[in-house]
């Protein structure tokens, strides 16, 4: 059984004045890990927990107790264990404590899934979107309510996580969406005023690698790099426990590394982006560039690889030449023990593996890249789809009550 180490961490909760551990914090990255080791664990008793986690016994009862209080967790008596003495008991997660409901905003739909707090799926929706910043408030709660109609559930709506691709200030100010053409939006004030529930708002990429942490590839990893594509590239660096945000919650704007000299222009108005090698669209222009047919959307790019396409084949495979460049440099610079490749990209990988593999062999340093697992994520798993599900899930189980994941 994997275990959860705290001894990382402390590292973050340092406080500005350097004069020992915010204990906030640290009990917010206790209450989540907890939080998961029963939602992952099923039945599992707090005596477990300790032993799992290396937490403090005073700190595991307090924050079960407090989950008890919110109805997020049940106890009951361990099957088998009845009879003569006191019987353990076991944690469950709540069937009836309420539901999440996570949103995704991407450039042309907006989906929503809604959850139970175990992670399991009750409904999705799909909706077709403008691209508008007008309305889109209302647009998402309206899904909203769609979407928790469609499931059935009698259960209250907990929290809602609102996935977004672009730059979002840990004020929930979001600063910069490429993909969508918008600028300084105050989308957390917005939202908060349109739905009915708690909302919760962060950026796809690191939305993306929360959700592999706790539903995906990743389960009990305390560092990894994740990278997905899709109408854009982004993507999360999830080290020692947490996601890291640097100055501001900026962090981890991967889609925006510089791979081609005077190359590509991005859609954030620079060059030589990897998103401009890697995202749908910009596949799809060099497609039609380069060949006699205009593939309409990324799934028809896959159709016309399996059928052979030379033009397709070619692009791809530069794709992934440039792929590996990238994440060369980010094993260069973090060593991380796993770079989880997700989206668009994993649903590829027959067709970037090869120039992949080739990349990683010519430019990352052989030290490095024995240290350093790349891997496609699962494309079957709900993983990358549950990103504003895991913004939910975390601010549901959030100490502190955080609204903001940047």
């Amino acid at each position: 059984m994997t275990e959860v180490k705290s001894s990382g961490y402390f590292s973050q909760c340092q406080n500005k004045k350097g004069s020992g551990v915010d204990r906030l914090f640290l009990r917010r990255y206790h209450a989540s890990a907890i939080f998961h080791r029963i939602r992952l664990e099923p039945g599992i008793s707090q005596r477990e927990i300790i032993e799992r986690t290396k937490f403090d016994k005073s700190a595991v009862s307090s924050i079960v107790n407090s989950f008890g209080e919110r109805g997020l967790v049940e106890r009951h008596v361990k099957a088998g264990e009845r009879g003569r003495g006191r019987p353990s008991e076991g944690l469950i997660i709540s069937p009836d404590s309420g539901m999440l409901v996570g949103v995704e905003v991407e450039a042309t739909e907006i989906i929503f899934v809604a959850c139970g707090l175990d992670g399991s799926v009750l409904a999705k929706l799909v909706l077709p979107f403008d691209g508008s910043a007008e309305g889109v408030e209302k647009f998402i709660a309206d899904g909203v309510d769609q979407v928790v109609g469609k499931s059935g559930s009698k259960a209250r709506v907990l929290g809602i996580g609102v996935s977004l691709p672009g730059l979002l200030s840990s004020e929930g100010q979001l600063i910069h969406v490429p993909a969508l053409g918008w600028r300084d939006l105050d989308i957390y004030a917005r939202l908060k005023g349109a739905c009915a529930a708690p909302v919760y708002v962060g950026n796809d990429g690191k939305a993306a690698a929360m959700a592999e942490q706790m539903f995906g590839s990743c389960i009990d990893m305390e560092n990894f790099i994740y990278l997905f594509s899709g109408s854009g590239v982004g993507g999360g660096l999830f080290l020692d426990g947490a996601i890291y945000q640097g100055a501001g919650g900026l962090a981890g704007e991967l889609g925006h590394i510089k791979i081609v000299p005077q190359g590509r222009f991005c859609t954030c108005g620079a060059s030589g982006c990897l998103s401009a090698y890697l995202s749908a669209p910009s596949l799809i222009e060099e497609i039609a560039r380069l060949g006699s047919v205009r593939p309409r959307s990324f799934d028809e790019i896959m159709t016309m690889a399996e059928a052979g396409n030379p033009v397709v084949l070619n692009v791809l495979d530069h794709a992934g030449d440039v792929l590996g460049s990238a994440v060369s440099s980010l094993i260069s610079i973090f060593n991380p023990p796993v770079v989880l490749l997700g989206g668009d990209i994993a649903i590829a990988a027959p067709y970037l593996t090869s120039s992949l593999d080739r990349a990683l062999q010519r430019l990352t340093h052989p030290a490095m890249f024995a240290r350093s697992v790349v891997k496609f994520a699962d494309p079957n798993l709900e993983g990358p789809r549950l990103g504003g599900v895991a913004l939910a899930l975390d601010g549901v189980t959030d100490i502190q009550t955080s609204h903001v994941l940047p």
